[in-house]
């Protein structure tokens, strides 16, 4: 038997799924992300130490890989938030200017939380230029070895600053 295709278009066999972009998030929401994201960096950077398992070593590094540059991501929308609640915000949302930013909250800084912010960057690298990825790989290894738990001290301020001043609630835009 054959049916006709306006007889198959009325059972809508095809639906088209429409979604609305989310394109607000809350704060509390944001920081559960970039906490995620740093304890799995920190995670996987302890497990990369421990282990002799190249295979494992190399998993370690490409979840590391994906998990800075989600970190990264949500960081800088977080500075950038912050830094319009505090009128300050001067239209630059790079991460290279979160990370200046950042500093300007006379946040106690660990050891590890100012190595971190400093090779945070290496996001970048990481994602456009892959003619030296080696290089970079050597550079990710670094920030595993030495200083992956600054990641961790990074959301513990964050979170406290937002807490303290009572902006867990609060929706940030999507700064994209």
């Amino acid at each position: 038997m054959k049916l006709s295709k306006d007889i198959l278009d009325q059972f809508d066999l095809d639906p088209v799924e429409e979604r609305e972009p989310i394109n607000v998030m809350k704060l509390r929401d944001m920081l559960d992300f970039l906490e995620y994201n740093a304890s799995r960096i920190h995670q996987k950077s302890q497990l990369y130490l421990s282990t002799d398992d190249p295979n494992l070593q190399i998993d370690c590094l490409d979840i590391v890989t994906a998990k800075l540059n989600d970190f990264a991501q949500v960081f800088r929308d977080l500075v950038t938030f912050l830094l319009k609640e505090r009128g300050q915000y001067k239209n630059n949302p790079s991460l290279r200017y979160s990370i200046a930013s950042y500093d300007t909250f006379d946040f106690h800084q660990t050891q590890a939380e100012e190595l971190f912010l400093q090779e945070l960057l290496l996001r970048n690298e990481i994602t456009h230029d892959y003619f030296n990825r080696e290089l970079h790989q050597q550079k990710l290894i670094w920030i595993m070895t030495n200083c992956s738990e600054g990641a961790m001290d990074i959301h513990h301020n964050l979170e406290n600053y937002c807490k303290q001043h009572g902006l867990m609630d609060k929706f940030a835009e999507n700064n994209a």
